[in-house]
């Protein structure tokens, strides 16, 4: 879907793209992590804690 290009913008600024409102029209704002996550993905909280541990030591890994 393309759009006629805004004349007061300047030209290496204007494209046949839709702008970027229309794009976002309706959509919700982010409330946090927990509209995203999925229940029981992990088979215990063992297993949770466990994969929580790895990431960490991965992050830490990289850091040092």
């Amino acid at each position: 879907m393309t759009t006629s290009p805004q004349s007061d913008l300047p030209p290496e600024w204007i494209s046949d793209k839709e702008d970027l409102a229309d794009l976002v029209k309706g959509v919700k704002p982010y409330s946090g992590g927990d509209e995203y996550a999925i229940p029981d993905f992990f088979a215990s909280d063992a297993e949770q804690a466990e994969f929580v541990a790895w990431v960490r030591d991965e992050r830490e890994k990289d850091i040092a």
